[in-house]
């Protein structure tokens, strides 16, 4: 009868698998985005954002985590819809990753695309928030009261404050965003570039060791600004980072430098799709084994050589 109470009792009770909790994700997210409006402003941005950074405090208390160190804010003077998205993906992605971090259970799925771009935005940090609210009632913390924000919102103020949620998360991650995680964004980030000025890989260059996240962090801006002057002869929106104030930052985490790669991504992509490029197959580099910070500031070269000739592409 013991051997049989310690089997029998224990199958008899229902088990939240990997696959209800996936199917759970997603339904989740299918009702979200029937209630989605087709536009989002800025404000309403901003709001949800405020709301996901009220509840990731009272998180941040529960657990004992250290507040973000006190790295001033970005300096935006304008921003688009599509920077706001790549740092909203990047918010959904660690909020999984902490939830599965604390609990152990298997990443939601993110929400399908909103028929506009603000909406997307929008249903993203709602989905963000939605995995946070999930994880808070897990571990039994009560969800807090967002201060309102303010109704003027713009993009680039929306933009700003998913930036210091994302600074939040990282010091509340047991496992930061790691430079191999960066090298794969990079890669794809060369990939779309060489679509865009239909160049060939050039050679890779040989591994400067030594380099630190704070390194990528400042090469990756230098990317950025050849981003932006290929974006602005397009006629595109650009992001107006004051890039001199954050080059003189020291001691960048590689998570915010991971926060960068994937914003300059998501600015080559849509140059791609300004320009109806499709993106080359992966280059030819062997992936080390063991990657570094050297190994991503390489790439950086890589990338920023092909960005140089982007000056004619498009006219």
């Amino acid at each position: 009868m013991a051997g049989m109470k310690g089997t029998k009792h224990r199958r008899s009770i229902p088990r939240r698998t990997p696959a209800l909790l996936a199917l759970a994700a997603c339904l989740s997210s299918a009702a979200f985005a029937q209630e989605a409006p087709a536009r989002a402003t800025p404000a309403q941005v901003a709001g949800a954002v405020s709301a996901l950074r009220a509840d990731l405090e009272s998180m941040r208390f529960v657990m004992g985590a250290p507040v973000a160190a006190a790295a001033a804010r970005w300096r935006v003077t304008e921003a688009a819809p599509r920077h706001a998205l790549a740092t909203a993906e990047t918010s959904f992605a660690k909020v999984n990753r902490l939830a599965f971090e604390v609990t152990g259970e298997p990443l939601a799925e993110p929400p399908a695309p909103a028929p506009t771009p603000s909406a997307t935005v929008l249903a993203t940090v709602a989905a963000a928030h939605d995995r946070l609210r999930a994880l808070l009632a897990r571990v039994g913390v009560a969800p807090a009261a967002p201060a309102r924000p303010p109704g003027n919102a713009t993009w680039a103020d929306a933009l700003v404050e998913m930036v210091e949620a994302n600074r939040q998360l990282n010091a509340m991650l047991v496992h930061e965003y790691r430079p191999a995680e960066i090298y794969d964004v990079v890669i794809e980030s060369i990939r779309h570039a060489a679509g865009v000025a239909d160049a060939p890989y050039p050679r890779l260059p040989r591994l400067a060791v030594g380099k630190t996240p704070t390194d990528v962090y400042r090469r990756l801006l230098d990317c950025y600004q050849l981003t932006r002057q290929a974006e602005a002869r397009q006629d595109m929106r650009t992001l107006g980072l004051n890039q001199r104030r954050e080059r003189r930052r020291e001691g960048v985490p590689s998570s915010e430098a991971y926060d960068l790669s994937r914003l300059l991504l998501a600015d080559i992509v849509g140059m791609g799709q300004n320009l109806q490029s499709t993106p080359k197959a992966a280059p030819p580099y062997p992936r080390p084994h063991y990657i570094y910070s050297a190994h991503v500031h390489r790439l950086t070269d890589i990338l920023a050589g092909m960005l140089t000739t982007l000056e004619t592409v498009g006219q």
